[in-house]
C-alpha cells in the first residue's frame, strides 16, 4: 500500500483515523511503501527537530520507493489525460499515483477526490 503525504501528516499528527488505520493495517500484514516524493513533501515542513527526528524514525522503517523512469512516464500521460479531461491534479499526486500503479498497489489518502481522478488506481480512505 503506497501511504500518500496527506495520510503520513496525519499520521505523524496523531490524526485518530490515521492512526486507526495505521494499526488495522498493521494488525493485517499489510506492506507499506512512501515514495521520495512524499519524503520531500512531508520533511520541507517540519520545523521542530523532534519532528524531524520523528518523521526521520518513521521513514526509516518503511519501504522507501523511488520515483522511476516508468512512473515518471506514467504521470505525464496522467497529466495530459486529466488536462484533455479539464480534470488536471498536481504533478506530485501524479507521481505519487503513477508509482502505485506501476507497483500494483493502492494509495492510501485523504485526498479521495483527487486521486479517484486517475485511472487504474485503487483509492483506500482512512
Amino acid at each position: 500500500m503506497m501511504l500518500d503525504t496527506t495520510y503520513v501528516v496525519d499520521l505523524m499528527g496523531n490524526d485518530d483515523g490515521a492512526v486507526a488505520k495505521r494499526d488495522e493495517l498493521l494488525e493485517r500484514g499489510v506492506p507499506t511503501a512512501i515514495s521520495t516524493l512524499s519524503i520531500v513533501e512531508v520533511g520541507s515542513g517540519l520545523d521542530a527537530r523532534s519532528h524531524r527526528e520523528q518523521f526521520d524514525a518513521f521513514v526509516d522503517g518503511t519501504t522507501v520507493v523511488p520515483l522511476e523512469q516508468s512512473a515518471a512516464r506514467r504521470a505525464a500521460s496522467i497529466q495530459r489525460d486529466l488536462q484533455s479531461a479539464g480534470d488536471r491534479i498536481g504533478n506530485v499526486d501524479a507521481m505519487i499515483a503513477a508509482t502505485a500503479v506501476d507497483r500494483d498497489e493502492p494509495v492510501l489518502t485523504r485526498n479521495v477526490s483527487e486521486f479517484r481522478r486517475v485511472d487504474a488506481l485503487q483509492v483506500v480512505p482512512y
